[in-house]
């Protein structure tokens, strides 16, 4: 036998399919897919920046409504310190010693010549106290302080009473 070199060829069909990648496997579909709206996104940004506007706009009007009130308020306590300021004057006028002379005259006081005080935490007469009229007197009769709380009777030396 001769011998005879048989060398091998590899087979074509079978390397490229060795090398090559699979290739995927192929489906069948209807149509394009839709692209995604972003509508509900959209619509609640809008709802969130609408209604922020609508909460600047009840808190700006409630802080204007309070800006007026308390103007109001502050105009008020204007008023009445300015009228506090007045009743006062008119207070410490009425209560001036000339005023209440000139008021006591009008009722027919007279002035008197001398004063008598009585203290009451122990029932004395500091005093003696001389009526306007000439010749007559005044005098305090007191009784001593009881524990009931017995009253005390003011009256002149004829025993009218009198004040």
């Amino acid at each position: 036998m001769s011998q005879m070199t048989a060398t091998a060829r590899p087979n074509p069909r079978r390397v490229a399919e060795v090398s090559a990648p699979p290739r995927p496997r192929l489906r069948i579909v209807d149509s394009a897919p839709l692209p995604a709206t972003h509508m509900g996104y959209g619509l609640l940004c809008a709802a969130l920046v609408v209604a922020g506007l609508l909460m600047m706009l009840v808190l700006n009007t409630a802080r204007a409504e309070g800006s007026f009130e308390l103007g109001s308020l502050q105009r008020t306590t204007t008023e009445l310190s300015t009228r506090e300021v007045s009743l006062q004057g008119e207070l410490a006028s009425s209560q001036a010693p000339e005023s209440l002379a000139a008021k006591a005259g009008e009722l027919g006081m007279v002035p008197s010549p001398s004063t008598a005080v009585l203290r009451l935490s122990d029932a004395r007469v500091l005093g003696v106290a001389a009526g306007t009229e000439a010749g007559r007197t005044f005098t305090v009769e007191m009784p001593p302080p009881a524990r009931g709380g017995a009253p005390m009777s003011i009256g002149t030396q004829d025993g009218r009473a009198g004040g």
